[in-house]
């Protein structure tokens, strides 16, 4: 019901796969045993404020890629079966930590076996500073080779929240990373975190109109999440952070909304909340409660995605 109700107001990546690939699509998360030049002491160490040690790693990095790719296509066509359905198509998501942190070689190696393996496409979850031209030539040819795109973190386009979150790197990394990446014809969606600490409607709506700016093809929200072991839990246990409501999520998630072209894609609204380790906002736990609070938003205000681009 709350993907209908979205649907009609957001362009939603679901619909899209489902016609670009002619049915059902899941994604295969994938962990290739890299780490983050925030963590390994090539940049930092300790990560960004809101990462948790365990980052979106699997905990999978010591099995062989093309072993976690068999079992994962394996899982999918059982379940399909038990259900009396087809199995969906399946996309080779390279989902932990920073999936290009590696050598060009070595990342050829990494995406060999999704190359290889029957899935209708790749994933690339990364940063802009993990991207040299090397690395771009071996993304290049895996492009040509199946449908990739990348998923780059950016969380904020405010120079001084990035420097605030111990990211390491500034916006123009990130702009010119998706510059490069649109030069080689490789799509790109964004990471965008809502609720940062010092960050309003005003910083919010830059970022926005930022990624607009830059054409990007996607992104994927996240609400701000304080997480057992990140940095910000002790600003959170101190009481220096400021935790939003379901109703203000929802309120500054529908202004982005309408602050983005129609064109982009938005590839996630939510984050999906580890309950074992969410420590605030609790409500982040229930995502149908924050889709339908979201919903609920666009309708009152009847706002569409894009609405509210300078350009109409």
């Amino acid at each position: 019901m709350n993907s209908e109700r979205l649907n009609r107001r957001v362009n939603l990546l679901g619909p899209w796969l489902k016609q670009r690939f002619g049915g059902r699509v899941v994604k295969l998360a994938l962990d290739a045993g890299l780490t983050c030049p925030n963590r390994d002491g090539s940049l930092g160490v300790g990560g960004c404020s809101f990462c948790p040690p365990s980052g979106s790693g699997t905990g999978r990095g010591g099995v062989p890629l093309a072993r976690q790719l068999e079992e994962g296509l394996s899982r999918l066509a059982g379940q399909a079966e038990r259900q009396g359905k087809p199995a969906p198509k399946a996309l080779a998501y390279y989902q932990a930590f920073s999936g290009t942190h590696a050598p060009a070689p070595r990342l050829a190696e990494i995406l060999a076996p999704a190359l290889a393996a029957p899935v209708c496409g790749v994933i690339v979850s990364t940063r802009p500073d993990c991207l040299d031209e090397p690395r771009w030539e071996v993304l290049s040819r895996a492009a040509r080779q199946k449908p990739l795109w990348l998923e780059l973190g950016l969380q904020s386009a405010s120079d001084a929240t990035l420097a605030a979150l111990g990211r390491g790197h500034d916006f123009a990394c990130f702009a010119g990373a998706v510059l490069r990446a649109q030069e080689l014809s490789i799509k790109v969606a964004a990471h965008v975190i809502l609720g940062l600490p010092g960050e309003g409607p005003a910083q919010m709506a830059a970022t926005a109109q930022a990624l607009a700016g830059l054409k990007v093809w996607g992104v994927k929200l996240h609400q701000l999440m304080v997480l057992e072991g990140a940095r910000l839990a002790a600003d959170h246990g101190a009481g220096r952070l400021t935790i939003w409501s379901r109703e203000e999520w929802a309120r500054a998630a529908a202004d982005f909304l309408g602050r983005l072209p129609a064109r982009t894609l938005i590839h996630r609204l939510a984050a999906d909340a580890g309950r074992d380790r969410l420590l605030a906002p609790l409500w982040a736990a229930d995502k149908q409660a924050c889709l339908a609070a979201l919903a609920a938003e666009l309708e009152r205000r009847d706002l569409r995605q894009g609405d509210l681009c300078p350009a109409g």
